[in-house]
């Protein structure tokens, strides 16, 4: 059984049998960071509390980190203020601690604005990068947002002009199955299709 019992996002990661390694989720109701990363044990990993996300949407996400076997990436968003805001990454070690895992880096600060709770990742087409994508909501513009993860680490971020002007913090990007597609939709109404490039982003 799962030790994540709130409203708001929750993200885990297996291995390549299925295994579970990890998993996270914020929790509503509370102000401050209120992200919690679990362990396999259902057990709050080691310096696994006290990491940015709110009891929203889809604050949360997890990407291995290319070429460490062990080595994570969980991405999570401040969106309205009663945590930090703007886009943080903390790195997970699944082997530290005797093999329950630690969150051994937190909290650390990609971009400073607020971020619409619809954060997305898809594979690059070279089988092992990334490409992670997102919205300001601070700003609310046509703009959408990329990083590349690499084995050298997370690139700058890019921006792309397209389509409408996004006008809430509550929306959420959904890639096609083999990533050449990409919906924006918010809860306003708006829904835009996009060709997506998984080589270029």
């Amino acid at each position: 059984a799962s030790s994540v019992v709130s409203r708001g996002s929750c993200v885990s990661i297996a291995d390549t049998n299925g295994t579970l390694l990890f998993y996270a989720g914020t929790r509503s109701g509370l102000s401050g960071n209120t992200t919690l990363v679990f362990n396999s044990a259902d057990m709050i990993m080691d310096n696994g509390d006290s990491i940015v996300g709110e009891g929203w949407y889809k604050e949360l996400l997890i990407t291995p980190i290319p070429n460490f076997s062990n080595l994570y990436y969980l991405f999570s968003i401040g969106l309205t203020g009663s945590s930090q805001a703007g886009l943080y990454y903390s790195i997970i070690d699944v082997n530290a601690n005797s093999g329950f895992g630690s969150v051994i880096q937190k909290n650390i600060q990609l971009v400073n604005f607020k971020v619409v709770d619809g954060i997305s990742a898809i594979k690059h087409a070279n089988g092992r990068d990334f490409w992670l994508i997102f919205r300001n909501a601070s700003n609310f513009s046509n703009g959408h947002y990329k990083l590349f993860i690499s084995p050298n680490g997370i690139s700058n971020v890019i921006l792309s002009n397209l389509g409408s002007i996004n006008t809430t913090n509550a929306g959420r990007y959904t890639f096609s199955s083999n990533g050449s597609k990409l919906v924006y939709v918010n809860f306003k109404g708006l829904l835009e299709i996009y060709d997506f490039d998984r080589c270029t982003g």
